[in-house]
């Protein structure tokens, strides 16, 4: 019976070895052989083939002809699995992998530039009464020589590289999790993401659990009842929340979570546009907001009676 390794083909009965190739050839040999026993075994839990005893490889190879010695051996099989290892590497850092990078450099570069613009306002004060703030005051100081127009340049200079970010991470968003960047604008919907680890776990969540997303700290107060429970978290930035009254909020944070747990899993699945999300949240939040008159209504009602 003819074995594949990891340098070639085997015949176990008569001892014969043939190389794959090279360095490239023994990879994608691999690579073949890791799929097959994913497909053939990755389904049965608890049920594994029976294997004969593992051949010495090391000793056929060298047997064969294939390997001068023990350290031409190791050689080649370290270069097969260094080179392994990179392509898996490369297959798993994707479009999603890229977008995780971007709001986590997004989020240093605000953190950033709010720093330095602090930092070149203090510095302003000692020789200049303008109350500019800011892009202004960075755009007014560039022009000046000394340290102090260099450190305004490179402010400016930051801000353009996170409007350039910020762009590139809409338009990697949209293309991700379309239905999920237009329910929650894209922003957010990064933001959501590597917060979850990933579309995949997101998409895995429920809905209370996107509700309260980044106020995990509030609700483990709650859990230990030091706190009351968070109405919501990270999606508080979304209008249909932000803008809606205090005792509403609630409310509107669920109905919000829903119809985001909906999206991303559509995105994760199907990956195809659904335009009735957009619209049914729209009409929710509607309800919502229009049900705190009639109850203003019906409490004066009472107290008249």
């Amino acid at each position: 019976m003819k074995i594949r390794t990891w340098f070639g083909t085997l015949d176990d009965e008569s001892g014969e070895v043939s190389s794959a190739g090279g360095p490239a050839e023994m990879v994608e040999r691999l690579m073949a052989i890791s799929e097959e026993a994913s497909s053939a075994y990755g389904g049965l839990q608890g049920s594994f083939p029976e294997v004969a005893v593992q051949p010495d490889l090391r000793t056929l190879a060298l047997v064969g002809g294939l390997f001068k010695d023990d350290s031409e051996y190791n050689a080649a099989l370290r270069e097969t699995a260094l080179d392994l290892v990179r392509r898996e590497l490369r297959a798993l850092a994707g479009a999603e992998a890229e977008l995780l990078q971007m709001i986590e450099a997004l989020d240093d570069l605000n953190e950033a530039v709010n720093r330095l613009e602090e930092r070149l306002y203090e510095w302003s004060r000692l020789s200049d009464d303008r109350r500019l703030r800011g892009k202004a005051l960075a755009e007014s100081l560039a022009e000046e020589e000394g340290s102090i127009g260099a450190f305004a340049r490179s402010v400016i200079d930051l801000r353009e590289a996170r409007e350039s970010i910020q762009k590139s991470l809409e338009t990697a968003t949209a293309s991700i999790a379309p239905n999920l960047s237009n329910l929650a604008g894209p922003l957010l919907a990064a933001r959501l993401i590597s917060r979850a680890g990933g579309l995949k776990r997101l998409s895995e969540m429920p809905a209370s659990a996107i509700q309260v997303m980044g106020a995990e700290k509030a609700l483990f107060k709650h859990l230990r009842g030091k706190a009351p429970s968070p109405k919501h978290g990270m999606i508080y930035r979304h209008p249909a929340v932000g803008g809606t009254a205090r005792s509403l909020r609630g409310r509107a944070a669920r109905a919000l979570a829903a119809k985001l747990a909906i999206a991303c899993r559509i995105d994760r699945y199907s990956g195809e546009p659904n335009s009735d999300l957009k619209p049914a949240l729209d009409r929710r939040i509607g309800e919502i907001r229009d049900s705190r008159p009639k109850e203003k209504i019906r409490k004066r009602g009472t107290r008249r009676r």
